[in-house]
C-alpha cells in the first residue's frame, strides 16, 4: 500500500473572516476557536481499500485478477452496483507551541475528482488535539464507480487503484473539509473549506 503524504494545508483563514464568524463570542471562546484555527490538517494515507468486496492492498493491476474475482466484478457490473469503499486518514496536528488544545466536533467533507463532486458526508466524533501531538482522524468514504465512470471492468478496476491511492494518475482526487469548533458560546463552523490533495500524480 502506497503511504501517501499529501499537501501540507494549514488552516489558514483572515482574523476578518474569524471576526464575522463568531461575532460576541468571548475571550475563552475566541481563544478555543483560534486555537483550531491553527491545527494542520493534512492528508496522511488510504487505508483498507476495497472495489466490490475486492481487497485492493493484495492488488495492483487488473492482472492479478483471479478468475473468480473477474468473476466477482462481472456479477458487480451487471448488478449496476460496483461499490468502493475507502478509509482516508487524516492527520491533525496542533503546534507545539499553541498552549490551548482545539477541539472539534464536527466535520462536513466532500469528496472530488477532476472538481466533479462525487460524494458528501459528515463526520460526527469529536476530536481533541493537544498542543504537539499528531492526531488521526480516520474518514470512511464508500460510493458507486459505476455511476461515474461507466461499466468496463478494466476502467473501473483501474480507477478503484488510482482512488485508493495505488497508481499514479493526472486525476486530481480532493477532499474539501469543513469542521466546526466548539466552543463556550456554542459550535462554530468553518466559512472557509480546506483542500487536501488526494492523488498521487504522474
Amino acid at each position: 500500500m502506497l503511504n501517501l503524504r499529501g499537501m501540507r494545508l494549514g488552516v489558514w483563514f483572515g482574523i476578518a473572516a474569524v471576526a464575522l464568524s463568531i461575532g460576541g463570542i468571548g475571550c475563552a471562546g475566541l481563544k478555543e476557536t483560534l486555537a483550531l484555527r491553527q491545527v494542520d490538517f493534512r492528508y496522511n494515507r488510504i487505508s483498507d481499500p476495497e472495489v466490490a468486496g475486492l481487497p485492493l492492498s493484495r492488488l495492483t493491476r487488473y492482472e492479478d485478477l483471479s478468475i473468480i474475482d473477474v468473476g466477482r466484478l462481472a456479477l458487480a457490473i451487471a448488478a449496476k452496483d460496483v461499490p468502493l469503499d475507502i478509509i482516508v486518514h487524516i492527520e491533525g496536528t496542533n503546534p507545539a507551541s499553541n498552549n490551548t488544545a482545539a477541539r472539534l466536533i464536527r466535520l462536513d467533507w466532500s469528496y472530488l475528482v477532476d472538481d466533479r463532486e462525487i460524494i458528501t458526508g459528515r463526520l460526527a466524533q469529536e476530536f481533541v488535539f493537544p498542543p504537539g501531538q499528531p492526531t488521526d482522524m480516520p474518514l470512511g468514504v464508500r460510493f458507486n464507480l459505476i455511476d461515474f465512470f461507466g461499466n468496463d471492468g478494466k476502467v473501473l478496476f483501474d480507477t478503484a487503484l488510482v482512488l485508493s491511492g495505488q497508481r499514479t494518475t493526472t486525476k486530481r482526487v480532493t477532499l474539501r473539509l469543513t469542521p466546526t469548533v466548539e466552543t463556550s458560546l456554542g459550535p462554530i463552523r468553518y466559512p472557509v473549506p480546506i483542500t487536501l490533495d488526494l492523488a498521487a500524480r504522474n
